[in-house]
């Protein structure tokens, strides 16, 4: 366990925080003494960092975004793992009901300079989590900086519902309307060539 410091942003505040990084499995977590604002993972095999465990109150119904700056160098897969780095957000229901969201869709490996990487997760079961982790997973050899983790929550918009469905029958209603003229259409030439014959 290392304790230093890392930025974290919940919402809009900025709030400087000494926290406790957890590492498990083969890799260590320290304070890059270069820029002194990002964490260096030093991997050997998979590495779970555990940046953050949040409580969740408050954070029901809403739309969660984990995001930070990353970098890679030398990431490589070895005989068990795939050579990829993202971000992990968990949110743990009194329930026992767990929520996971990886991001970003496309992970980081080999060498790459900072990127912006971010996971979204819609809590909308109807009650507040009881905590939230954030995550680092190093699947992988090599080192991944981390920085500017954030945390940022939005109400989930329930308007969107009403107008999806007002959509879905705009469109069923202009379906059959169409399905009404082709029958009336079929009809007027059906009794044209009854006519004839």
């Amino acid at each position: 366990m290392f304790k230093g410091k890392l930025k974290f942003i919940v919402a809009i505040a900025v709030i400087a925080l000494t926290v406790s990084y957890l590492v498990y499995a083969s890799g260590s977590a320290q304070i890059d003494p270069e820029s002194e604002d990002a964490l260096l993972v030093n991997s050997q095999a998979k590495t779970e960092v555990k940046l953050f465990d949040i409580d969740g109150s408050g954070l029901g119904d809403k739309k969660l975004t984990y995001s930070a700056r990353m970098r890679t160098q030398d990431l490589t897969a070895t005989e068990d793992t795939r050579g990829i780095a993202y971000l992990q957000m968990t949110v743990l229901f009194p329930d026992g009901e767990e929520l996971v969201a990886r991001g970003p869709r496309v992970p980081l490996s080999g060498t790459t300079d900072w990127r912006s990487a971010d996971t979204v997760l819609y809590v909308d079961n109807g009650g507040d989590p009881q905590s939230i982790n954030l995550d680092l997973i190093v699947d992988g050899a090599g080192k991944v900086w981390v920085q500017d983790v954030k945390l940022s929550n939005r109400p989930l918009r329930t308007d969107y519902l009403f107008w999806g469905h007002v959509v879905v029958w705009i469109v069923l209603i202009i379906y059959i309307y169409h399905l009404i003229r082709k029958q009336g259409r079929l009809t007027r030439e059906l009794r044209s060539l009854q006519g004839r014959t």
